[in-house]
């Protein structure tokens, strides 16, 4: 039986997709002909019935209103495409509507008998066209672009072949009369190339192409509204007010992103309602391709996937995050033994976690530590896919503490889930004068503390390159992107610590949950999204940018590295 269900599901689900996709290229046709029909002369059986009943201007006005409903017809199809739900609604309308200018205009029994077929054909299918755009600012591709002229230049073409015995004159233009079909015929024409031209200057002039700005005071506190019903920890990273947010019209849900040049990066999953999110996923694909951008989305996990290739998009293993089973972690045994020495070693110290309203008064000193550790580590704070030390910031998320004689010595500000599955961190900050070994106790103190307050798992936070090893499952790895991320790993290694960031991870035996990108593109592309990634997180700092990083993002470079070690020969049998 379960396998019965799971077989009418996907047929169920491929059903979805090829609908769409037929119903489209039926408006097209539909379009075409009922732009045939009415720049056609009229009927000479119908014409004495014609004349008897129809108003010669009411005959011209559904001319005229049949151009129109045509041209809107094969725009449409492209919105019937891309599943859109207003596409939908509007075909349905501009079929019916075709059928009654069809009857108007010539008794044309046989093409609105057509039109209520295909409205018919198009009315059961609504649960096919799910998502919410906007015809007007929809993606359009080159394309459809083709399609659409060459269907417009064909009947135009067509008409001037039909109608070439007769000689022009200016006088045509204003040739009113059952009978002038050519008249009627220039001036459909003169009505298609209106049409188009102020779809053309809308899209040119009245579409909103602005950039959303960077979060204010109003969108910081719908973001902790919405940040404090989510069940994802990356959610507070929107609270840094470095990203662009993407709000759906009733706030409750957003995508944050950055811009850089042509290059737009989507930070985590989309937050909110998983219908909310899609639709604005969507929304932003339309915005950065009228922008002429490129989107790509940073740091998403498995369950993201799906929506990622619908998108367009190609997916790319990046990482993997480190999440500890808090509910079963232990200091126990053999491998619990340098953890044991640690507790030993801090047992003097206090532990506690400050709320949002308990961490002004502290600012002061967490300001000091986390310049000192900056200072040690000759870093730079960076931003977009993580937080820096900003006082508005961090006084907006808890913060954990660790107190030795009364004064604080080390710190984290954590990201909170409301259903409890996992707890995040982001600044994990030390004063230099801390004891050895002060933040392995935080860390042990923050997965204790989130098994005490019932999450699932803590988070240590993502590894870079995680995973990509030489091997799999004792076959060498062949595909371009594993060669070119495991010579990032080597050759970055210079610049970033990943061998070090994971075994240090790797100490408290977490479960390593895949991070992907997803691009429209091949590897080159993923290269473009990524040196992106490095110059958003330099805040607007040339200087925070480190330049051997970018190097070694560079495809060209990672190409001829690999020729020399062949690492992109195909492996022999």
């Amino acid at each position: 039986m379960k396998h019965r269900a799971d077989t009418r599901q996907i047929i169920a689900e491929s059903l979805i997709l090829l609908v769409p996709k037929v119903l489209a290229l039926l408006m097209l046709v539909a379009g075409g002909m009922l732009l045939v029909s009415v720049l056609a002369p009229i009927n000479p059986q119908a014409l004495p019935f014609i004349k008897r009943w129809f108003p010669l201007e009411l005959v011209e006005l559904s001319h005229a209103a049949g151009v129109v409903n045509g041209v809107l017809l094969i725009f449409v199809a492209r919105g019937l495409w891309e599943r859109i739900d207003t596409a939908w609604y509007m075909a349905l309308g501009l079929l019916l509507a075709g059928a009654v200018v069809s009857l108007t205009r010539e008794w044309a029994v046989g093409m609105a008998v057509f039109m209520i077929v295909c409205a018919l054909i198009l009315l059961p299918c609504k649960r096919a066209f799910a998502r919410r755009s906007t015809l007007l600012s929809m993606n359009i591709k080159p394309l459809w672009l083709i399609i659409g002229a060459g269907v417009l230049i064909c009947i135009a073409v067509g008409g001037f072949y039909a109608y070439e015995t007769v000689t022009y004159a200016h006088d045509l233009w204003q040739d009113f009369a059952y009978e002038a079909s050519v008249s009627r015929f220039l001036r459909g024409l003169a009505i298609i190339g209106l049409t188009v031209l102020m779809f053309a200057l809308y899209r040119l002039f009245g579409i909103a192409r602005a950039i959303p700005g960077l979060p204010d005071e109003t969108d910081l506190a719908d973001i902790r509204l919405v940040a404090s019903v989510s069940s994802d920890p990356a959610v507070w990273l929107a609270l840094t007010g470095d990203k662009h947010i993407l709000w759906n019209e009733a706030r409750t849900a957003f995508v944050m992103y950055g811009v850089s040049g042509r290059q737009w990066v989507v930070v985590g999953a989309p937050v909110g309602a998983v219908a909310e999110g899609e639709r604005l996923c969507w929304r932003l694909r339309e915005m950065a391709s009228l922008a002429g951008a490129r989107l790509s989305f940073y740091h998403i996990d498995a369950s993201e996937l799906p929506l990622m290739l619908d998108l367009g998009l190609r997916p790319y293993k990046i990482g993997e995050e480190a999440l500890v089973d808090a509910q079963n972690f232990d200091l126990a045994g053999k491998k619990g033994y340098t953890f044991r020495q640690i507790w030993r070693k801090f047992e003097h110290v206090d532990f506690g976690v400050l709320s949002p309203d308990e961490v002004a008064a502290h600012m002061p000193r967490l300001k000091v530590i986390s310049d000192g550790w900056l200072k040690e580590k000759s870093a730079k704070e960076k931003g977009f896919s993580m937080g820096f030390f900003d006082a508005d910031y961090i006084k907006m998320t808890p913060v954990a503490v660790i107190r030795i004689d009364g004064e604080i010595m080390a710190f984290a500000n954590l990201w909170p889930t409301v259903d409890k599955s996992v707890l995040g961190i982001d600044l994990m900050r030390y004063d230099p004068a801390s004891p050895p070994s002060i933040m392995e106790y935080l860390f042990l103190r923050l997965i204790f503390h989130a098994r005490d307050e019932g999450y699932r798992y803590f988070s240590l936070g993502m590894t870079p390159l995680g995973g990509f090893g030489g091997e799999r499952g004792g076959k060498p790895v062949s595909t371009p992107w594993h060669r070119i991320a495991s010579l990032i790993y080597t050759y970055g290694s210079e610049v970033y610590n990943f061998d070090g960031l994971r075994a240090y991870k790797e100490k408290f035996k977490p479960q390593w949950r895949p991070s992907y990108v997803a691009v429209r593109g091949s590897e080159a592309a993923l290269m473009r999204a990524l040196g992106a990634v490095v110059v958003l997180g330099s805040r607007g700092d040339p200087d925070r940018v480190d330049t051997r990083l970018l190097q070694n993002l560079n495809l060209q470079n990672l190409k001829a590295m690999a020729e020399g070690q062949a690492l992109f020969r195909k492996p022999e049998a």
